[in-house]
């Protein structure tokens, strides 16, 4: 099971994510703390910091690390599934599918 399918199928994590998305929206800053503690896992926790923090959708408060605000590249039209890289799990499962399937096809000419 992936990060993201870790939080979007256990319906407590995904509301909690989605409450720090919404605050993120409305008020540029979101409570860390609170949806890192809904989370509950140690390596889920770094690998959606990691995600959001990589795309530029958060940074860290400088003077409090359990306040998160809006990064460079956060947009409005974020989803819940596009911010728990829901697509992005989707598009290199299709990679790793096409790439199988060519191997299997440059093999079978032998």
């Amino acid at each position: 099971m992936t990060w993201t399918e870790r939080i979007l199928e256990f319906p407590v994590r995904a509301a909690a994510v989605d409450e720090f998305l919404r605050e993120l929206k409305a008020k540029g800053t979101g409570d860390l703390n609170a949806v890192l503690t809904t989370l509950n896992e140690g390596g889920l926790c770094r690998q959606a910091v990691d995600h959001w923090v990589g795309h530029g959708w958060i940074v860290q408060a400088p003077n409090s690390p359990m306040i998160a605000l809006r990064g460079p590249t956060f947009g409005r039209e974020l989803t819940l599934h596009d911010f728990c890289g829901d697509f992005e799990e989707a598009a290199e499962a299709v990679a790793v599918t096409e790439g199988t399937e060519e191997e299997s096809d440059t093999h079978g000419d032998s």
